[in-house]
């Protein structure tokens, strides 16, 4: 498991190798990502709230900033929200959390903050039962049965590994996009009932390693880690379930 220092550290080096030298130009006023990181896991602590043996904590955090230090953010705001919802993800997987829905970072200008402050903001856990429950709910003991294990990637690409109820069935290598579903002009398919005939897609949009999942509107819906999703942009590890079957993610 990593500790909180490596997960603040590790969103500081993402940021620093893909804007180099922006945080120490653009938040030289005393706003620092490292601090804003600090405040939402706070926030996100003090926002939990546990319920049918799961902990729940909020998945939406708005970031309010003076209008000097918005207005400096602006050009990168896109890569920082990017980065600052891996972090949330992160911060959640560590102890074991359950994120309400998609982490959601979003900054604004607070009117009355001065150069350098700054303040974090989220929305209540609300727990709507019907989203809540998971499609693979008759089968949930199994499926929890199987222990998370890391078994590798085909010739360096990133996989998805197809778990069973003693473990890894089988690995399939995902190119540039990858669908899943019941039919057979699926890359991936997976005969079991409760799955939409095309029911999500994997893919790498930008060319750079950075794989998206995506619902396709299927019947009995997606889930990433125990929350459902829509969308989802994948990390080493992530756990996706499609109908009653259970698939993990790994990337090189």
């Amino acid at each position: 498991m990593r500790s909180n220092v490596s997960i603040i550290a590790g969103f500081e080096q993402r940021l620093e190798s893909a804007v180099e030298g922006f945080f120490a130009r653009i938040f030289r006023s005393g706003v620092h990502p490292l601090e804003i990181g600090k405040r939402i896991q706070r926030v996100m602590e003090d926002g939990k709230k546990v319920a049918l043996r799961r902990t729940y904590v909020p998945n939406v955090y708005r970031i309010h900033l003076s209008k000097k230090d918005y207005e400096r953010l602006a050009p990168m705001e896109a890569k920082i929200v990017e980065e600052l919802e891996i972090f949330v993800g992160e911060a959640a997987r560590q102890r074991e959390w359950v994120l309400a829905d998609t982490p959601r970072v979003s900054f604004a200008e607070g009117g009355k903050l001065t150069t350098g402050e700054f303040r974090v903001e989220t929305e209540p856990v609300t727990l709507d039962r019907k989203r809540d429950r998971s499609p693979v709910t008759p089968r949930e003991p199994a499926v929890r049965s199987v222990p998370a294990r890391r078994t590798g990637t085909i010739g360096g690409k990133a996989s998805v590994v197809v778990m069973g109820d003693r473990g890894p069935e089988r690995t399939v290598a995902v190119n540039t996009r990858m669908r899943i579903g019941r039919l057979a002009d699926n890359d991936l398919v997976i005969p079991d009932p409760e799955i939409s005939r095309h029911h999500a897609e994997i893919a790498d949009d930008s060319g750079n390693g950075m794989y998206v999942l995506r619902d396709l509107g299927s019947k009995n819906g997606t889930t990433v880690n125990g929350s459902r999703v829509d969308q989802h942009r994948l990390r080493d590890g992530d756990r996706v379930v499609v109908g009653h079957t259970l698939l993990e993610f790994r990337r090189p």
